[in-house]
């Protein structure tokens, strides 16, 4: 009888425990096709309709979940992380931090040393124009900026 019960009670617990494992959902953000590793390759200037070709760079913009990563390995491979809303047709990034160490964190203030990376101040509206599998383009107040996904 003791084994049977023993029985009993192992069962239960394995059920009540798959219970809760199935109840307890991770929430992970869907970015679409927003999600990825983005390399940026060229930046229009829209007053001049000059083109800067950025293809030999290697700046990129990280998306996953709330944060957006941006990178200049050329330069030292310095890290900004944004915060960003995505719409529909637009992307705000804003609160941006510069990543000092692993474990130091600095809020950007000089919106200059935004501009080489084709963002020009410290809260950003884009105007998605083109998103597919391969190729993103976003368009601020003066710039449109040419992405490869990777």
């Amino acid at each position: 009888m003791s084994s049977h019960i023993s029985h009993i009670s192992s069962l239960l617990s394995f059920v009540l425990s798959s219970i809760l494992l199935i109840s307890c959902e991770l929430e992970v953000l869907d970015n679409g096709r927003m999600d990825g590793n983005w390399q940026l390759r060229q930046i229009d200037t829209l007053a001049t309709e000059g083109i800067c070709d950025m293809t030999d760079s290697l700046i990129y913009w990280g998306v996953q979940d709330e944060l957006l990563q941006v990178r200049d390995i050329d330069n030292s491979n310095q890290r900004i992380f944004f915060r960003y809303h995505l719409d529909a047709d637009s992307l705000t990034i804003h609160s941006p931090y510069w990543a000092v160490t692993k474990n130091e964190l600095i809020p950007v203030e000089d919106v200059e040393t935004l501009l080489p990376l084709g963002i020009t101040d410290t809260i950003e509206k884009f105007h998605i124009n083109q998103l597919n599998g391969g190729t993103m383009i976003l368009k601020n107040k003066f710039f449109r900026l040419h992405f490869l996904k990777y």
